[in-house]
């Protein structure tokens, strides 16, 4: 039985062997698996971080960008607007002087019209009043 207990004895030992031999390796490969499962978040880590600065610069760089160009649209904006209210104060300025002129021309017309007419009322009258004139004469005679 000695034997037997031996043997048993050696087995158990050597299942114990095995046994800390697959722990043992277990743990180092739990522990390798952890070391690249540390590694590789903090490579990601550090590539989110480079990512999100790169995006941050970008989003910067674009709102400089479109704060530049809208400045340079507003300026373009103005100086359209003050053109067009420059050229809307000369039309006017225009419309107004022709608007004058115009009616300096009809009132001119008006006048010279109602000039003739006296004109050709006293005629008009003259030729009564020698019309009279000689009517009275030849009744007279």
């Amino acid at each position: 039985m000695s034997d037997e207990t031996s043997i048993q004895s050696r087995i158990a030992s050597a299942q114990e062997n095995i046994n800390r031999k697959q722990s043992f390796e277990l743990r180092r490969i739990r522990d390798e698996l952890d070391k690249k499962l540390t590694d590789a978040k903090e490579k990601n880590d550090k590539i989110i971080s480079k990512v999100k600065a790169d995006y941050e610069v970008e989003l910067s760089k674009e709102k400089t960008e479109s704060e530049i160009k809208l400045s340079k649209l507003r300026k373009q904006f103005a100086k359209k607007t003050e053109e067009e209210n420059n050229r809307f104060e000369k039309m006017m300025e225009e419309l107004k002087l022709s608007h004058q002129q115009r009616l300096q021309e009809t009132q001119s017309n008006n006048e010279q019209q109602i000039a003739k007419r006296e004109a050709q009322q006293k005629e008009l009258l003259e030729k009564a009043r020698l019309k009279f004139e000689e009517e009275k004469a030849r009744m007279e005679s």
